[in-house]
């Protein structure tokens, strides 16, 4: 089993077929098919499955797939590794932010490290908090900031950065706006930016007597779910962060109840500090703790320049 084939497995799953996965791997057609051949001739299994609608996984394919891409991760970091220990200090490190991760604190603690290690190439993705977890498991994020509950993650190191208050809102001429009693805003239609059973509001009605909301929808893209908190009479629920920004200030009105709202407990949470190079490990984290000295402060945004590209990404998935 050799690394450019798992590679090779890799580009044709991520690309749905053997052409286009030559074309981003940069090689012939019929050097990637064999090496394909040779992998699923030593394993004694076939990994693909061909057909007129495109190639998919076979059930042996899904589970290499899943370990493939742990390898392929775990070479590059090794790489890295080694670039850092010669003096290099290039490579790239994958960060993954979920939507109430503060953003001018992020970006200073990004500032810090990019003075510091100029020739990284960063990348950024935003996701929902399971989703970060999912891919950092996976290997295709070196370190996530983030409000996951769960600080018992079997292979993860998990440290804690601050506490984000939350607040429930809703558009700025609802009529009930100035409401201060829970059991009559649960009367209304409710949305919030996880599935009920991942959110911190299942404890919170529960501790309070009441049953969740009948009219309750769960929607992971920020966009969309600003949409709907400022054009219909839906509760809405925010990190303190996001209802301070002037974009929301002027279209939400927070609604001050007797009850106390949960709110994020941020964490950064990385693999293991083998996983990213031990100094530029350091470095983040350092950086990072600069936000529990901030809690919910809202700075302007800083921003810096680099010699290697930074990439953000934000996403629902």
């Amino acid at each position: 089993m050799k690394i450019h084939q798992l590679r090779s497995l890799l580009a044709i799953f991520e690309n749905g077929s053997i052409q286009e996965a030559s074309r981003v791997l940069h090689i012939s057609q019929p050097s990637l098919s064999r090496g394909i051949k040779e992998l699923e001739t030593e394993l004694g299994v076939h990994l693909l499955v061909r057909s007129n609608r495109g190639i998919t996984l076979t059930e042996y394919g899904e589970h290499l797939v899943s370990r493939a891409r742990l390898i392929v991760e775990e070479v590059r970091r090794a790489k890295d590794e080694i670039e850092t220990l010669k003096g290099s200090m290039d490579g790239r490190v994958a960060i993954g932010v979920s939507p109430v991760t503060p953003s001018a604190r992020f970006v200073d603690c990004l500032t810090r490290f990019r003075r510091r290690y100029p020739n990284v190439s960063l990348e950024i993705e935003e996701m929902r908090p399971n989703k970060l977890i999912e891919a950092l498991r996976e290997g295709r994020l070196d370190l996530v900031l983030t409000s996951h509950g769960n600080r018992n993650l079997d292979g993860f190191n998990c440290v804690d950065l601050y506490y984000q208050p939350g607040a429930l809102a809703v558009r700025h001429d609802h009529p009930l706006r100035e409401c201060s009693s829970l059991p009559q805003l649960r009367e209304l239609p409710w949305i919030m930016p996880d599935p009920l059973a991942e959110s911190p509001l299942v404890n919170f009605f529960r501790d309070n007597g009441l049953a969740p909301p009948r009219n309750l929808s769960a929607c992971n893209s920020l966009v969309m779910y600003l949409e709907l908190a400022t054009s219909n009479d839906a509760v809405s629920y925010w990190s303190l962060r996001h209802l301070a920004l002037g974009s929301l200030r002027s279209s939400l009105k927070v609604l001050h109840i007797h009850e106390t709202i949960p709110g994020f407990n941020m964490v950064m949470i990385s693999r293991s500090a083998d996983y990213l190079t031990r100094k530029r490990l350091r470095c983040l984290k350092k950086s990072s703790m600069s936000f529990s000295a901030t809690r919910t402060s809202l700075p302007s945004v800083s921003t810096s320049t680099s010699t290697r590209p930074m990439h953000c990404h934000q996403g629902t998935e």
